[in-house]
């Protein structure tokens, strides 16, 4: 349990970062992201198709390495030659990113009112406040992708840092809870 609980600080943290790194350069990291990914889908469609020329000619009939390959090499080079297109996608990504954080934090906020937290409704208010900023972000009410980027970017840095801190208020609520003797848990049963 302690070795989940840190990966979610970590990757809170690289939430937040992201969010920061949007909201200040949103133009230049949509470019980044767009051209990074297709450098990455083009990298990964040669090394497939290279496999695939030189396998054996009965090893690995179902792999598909070929096929792979070349749509990770077309989808690639779309994603670089069309830069302009794709980043028109990029917000209705981000938005269900943002859906995905919200939905997590409004289990989270279950799991503090299970753990007899305080405050667990303004944990499930919050949680569903960002599941509608990122129907808000597919919705795309803004004029322009740079303006929609800075709002994910703020979006998700006040996810990243929100997020940390629940973590870290739903780890102490767990040491309370196992704390009370009275209390049974699942986990205790299962390892007596």
């Amino acid at each position: 349990m302690g070795e989940v609980l840190k990966e979610v600080s970590i990757s809170s943290i690289l939430i937040a970062i992201v969010g920061l790194v949007l909201l200040i350069m949103p133009n230049l990291t949509n470019r980044i992201i767009v051209y990074g990914i297709g450098a990455v889908l083009v990298i990964y469609g040669v090394g497939r198709v290279f496999r695939y020329i030189r396998r054996n000619a009965d090893d690995g009939m179902m792999e598909h390495d070929l096929s792979i390959g070349l749509v990770c090499i077309v989808s690639g080079l779309f994603m670089i030659l069309y830069s302009g297109v794709v980043i028109s996608v990029l917000p209705f990504l981000f938005g269900l990113a943002l859906i995905f954080g919200g939905v997590m934090s409004v289990q989270t906020a279950f799991d503090v009112r299970r753990f007899h937290g305080p405050r667990w409704t303004l944990h499930l208010i919050i949680g569903i406040a960002f599941v509608f900023a990122g129907v808000e972000a597919i919705r795309n009410p803004f004029g322009t992708a740079s303006l929609l980027t800075r709002f994910v970017g703020l979006c998700f840095l006040l996810l990243g840092i929100y997020t940390y801190i629940e973590n870290k208020k739903v780890t102490e609520l767990r040491r309370e809870f196992r704390g009370t003797p009275d209390i049974i848990d699942e986990e205790d049963i299962k390892k007596g």
